[in-house]
């Protein structure tokens, strides 16, 4: 998929303009250009891609669990600061009430909302967030936003902003994300970018959220693909504008990461065939053992399984790992419905890994396709005991529930307030919806 050298919506002019004006500027002859995703000789997913991430900077570790309010807040980018000697602006906008909508309980077990360990809404965001209380953070998030930020200092507001639309779409809250995403205005706008360097005073962590939101929250696939393409293109003319080397790295990694992100709204539209082929196109380029281990996945979905076969063989030559590639090839055998090779398969990577909480999930899951469902229950009543509990497990508990007795009610009010007397860690999110014990 290629895109235009200059933005659409740019319209050609001739002669002095107004330099606030975006859509009047000079036109210049359109180049040849591959699109944003494309392989090129210098394209940098031809390149092998880091095993480690560059270190995001703490300003957009959104969720960072060590991060204290009272530190000084670093820059968005992490090549150098594009806000120094930023001219004071106007964010006022962002605080209007009405641009935050009250947060629906009724989806929350009684238990839960009613826990005695629940920490108030006022407690220290960082410490909300610690503890996986992403409701009251979103709450406390939006409450600092109207009330207890300075209009121009944008780099909090940000950072709320951020805070709140991630903890909503981490409580399920897509629809609500969306619309609040809206108070941000055209992230393209002239407004947001710095009047000296031209650089963007948005962290770029906010600004993928806000793409995912626009095909997320109301079905735009279309609109959200054209937006990471366009993120696309701005780190190609980044890596080009950029003359040391110790930027590089940095925008290579935000393209292959655009390129995942366009897969996964494909897979997220229900065309997973297109995202095959879409990842392929990358992982050919990068010759990644992750973009592998993603077609794979992409392709048992699909049904193709000589293609995941293949994919996964290409991975484990670039790198192998027993849980990964072991899980990935029971579930090969899952999905071609051997059901008891499967069943031993996860037998065999549950003796030598049983902390390992998708393994034995995924076993017990075999266990009930096999007809042993009072096996499947034990395992999964220990898994509760033991490990964090998250949707999934809990999802199929409940099933089993129903499938082993006529007071499942009972049993599934029983475990929501087991779940809602637990300490938390911060591992996973603490609440948990009433869709997840199916209630």
């Amino acid at each position: 998929m290629n895109l235009p050298h200059h933005p659409p919506e740019r319209a050609r002019s001739h002669g002095r303009v107004a330099s606030g004006d975006e859509r009047r500027r000079v036109a210049i002859p359109r180049r040849s250009t591959k699109g944003p995703l494309d392989a090129d000789v210098d394209d940098p997913l031809a390149e092998s891609a880091p095993s480690i991430r560059p270190p995001i900077p703490q300003r957009e570790r959104v969720l960072s669990p060590t991060r204290s309010e009272a530190s000084p807040l670093s820059p968005h980018d992490g090549v150098k600061s594009p806000i120094v000697d930023m001219p004071p602006k106007d964010f006022s906008f962002m605080q209007d009430p009405q641009a935050y909508h009250v947060l629906p309980a009724t989806n929350i077990p009684p238990p839960f909302l009613n826990a005695p360990n629940v920490p108030l809404v006022s407690a220290p965001l960082d410490v909300l967030l610690q503890g996986g209380h992403y409701r009251l953070a979103a709450i406390a998030a939006a409450r600092r936003i109207v009330s207890a930020t300075a209009p121009t200092d944008h780099e909090t507001l940000f950072h709320l902003v951020h805070v709140r639309l991630a903890c909503l779409c981490l409580i399920a809250e897509h629809a609500l994300a969306a619309q609040e995403s809206k108070v941000l205005g055209d992230l393209n706008s002239t407004f947001y970018r710095h009047p000296l360097t031209d650089a963007h005073i948005v962290p770029w962590e906010l600004r993928l959220l806000v793409v995912r939101l626009a095909a997320l929250g109301y079905g735009e696939w279309r609109k959200g693909i054209m937006g990471y393409y366009e993120l696309a293109r701005e780190c190609r003319e980044n890596l080009v504008k950029t003359g040391s080397d110790d930027g590089k790295p940095l925008w290579r990694t935000r393209l292959r990461d655009c390129g995942i992100r366009v897969a996964n709204v494909l897979v997220e539209m229900g065309d997973l065939e297109s995202a095959g082929r879409h990842l392929s196109t990358l992982s050919e380029a990068a010759d990644s053992r992750e973009l592998l281990i993603m077609e794979t996945l992409v392709w048992l979905r699909v049904g193709d399984m000589q293609a995941a076969r293949r994919c996964l063989a290409s991975a484990s030559v670039i790198d192998s790992d027993e849980v990964v590639d072991g899980t990935l090839y029971a579930l090969l055998q899952l999905a071609n419905s051997e059901y008891t090779n499967a069943t031993l398969s996860f037998q065999a990577l549950h003796r030598n890994h049983p902390e390992n909480a998708m393994i034995t999930q995924n076993l017990a899951v075999c266990l009930l396709y096999t007809g042993h469902i009072s096996e499947a229950l034990e395992l999964l009543l220990e898994l509760v005991e033991d490990a964090p509990p998250f949707h999934s497990l809990v999802f199929n508990l409940s099933t089993i529930f129903e499938l082993c007795t006529e007071k499942n009610r009972d049993r599934k009010v029983a475990l929501t307030e087991k779940l809602a007397s637990r300490k938390t860690d911060g591992a996973v999110g603490w609440e948990i919806a009433n869709a997840d014990f199916k209630l």
